[in-house]
């Protein structure tokens, strides 16, 4: 499975069984925080989602995907978090403020600041590799916490949309998308 230390700090995001009863798991790595541990607030500049998929035999656990950054300071482990595809397990949709490819910074033409998006992904190989298609783009607010509830025969993915400034302070609504 996967083995954190100081600077890969891992927290659980998504959970779900193959048909097999297999389990499959999203979880968010915060790749920056052995300098800044002891500061809170600090750290968190630097989150990856990884997924994890068991085959009956063995664990594949790669890295999925650039999250972004934090969604604010004191929460330095808080992501735009994944919601895995209870049908499906080769299908995974994230929220990021940062390319899930490379990394680098999204910044939204609508407003030209940093925005957190939708994205869908989808695997072929256990999740070693990741083909990443928008779902949002160039958006004024952030789009967090998506979920794909299960519905069988059917795909459903919602998320938040709006301003997420932390726990207590917040105006978003609830959106979403069938078969996206």
């Amino acid at each position: 499975m996967f083995v954190g230390d100081a600077d890969h700090v891992a927290w659980t995001v998504d959970i779900e069984l193959d048909p097999s009863g297999n389990p499959y798991v999203a979880f968010s790595v915060q790749v920056d925080g052995a300098a800044t541990r002891m500061v809170k607030g600090e750290g968190g500049m630097d989150l990856r989602y990884y997924y994890g998929r068991f085959d009956g035999a063995e664990w594949h656990v790669h890295p999925m995907a650039y999250a972004g950054t934090r969604l604010y300071a004191g929460e330095d482990d808080y992501s735009g978090l994944v919601a895995l595809d209870p049908a499906d397990p080769n299908l995974a949709y994230i929220s990021t403020n940062a390319d899930p490819a490379t990394g680098d910074p999204l910044i939204s033409l609508g407003d030209g600041q940093r925005h957190y998006e939708i994205f869908r992904g989808q695997t072929q190989d256990y999740g070693a590799t990741w083909l990443w298609t928008a779902i949002t783009s160039n958006s004024t607010v952030d789009n967090l916490r998506p979920t794909v509830p299960a519905w069988p025969g059917h795909t459903a993915l919602l998320w938040l949309r709006g301003r997420y400034r932390n726990m207590l302070h917040f105006s978003q609504d609830i959106v979403g998308v069938i078969d996206p």
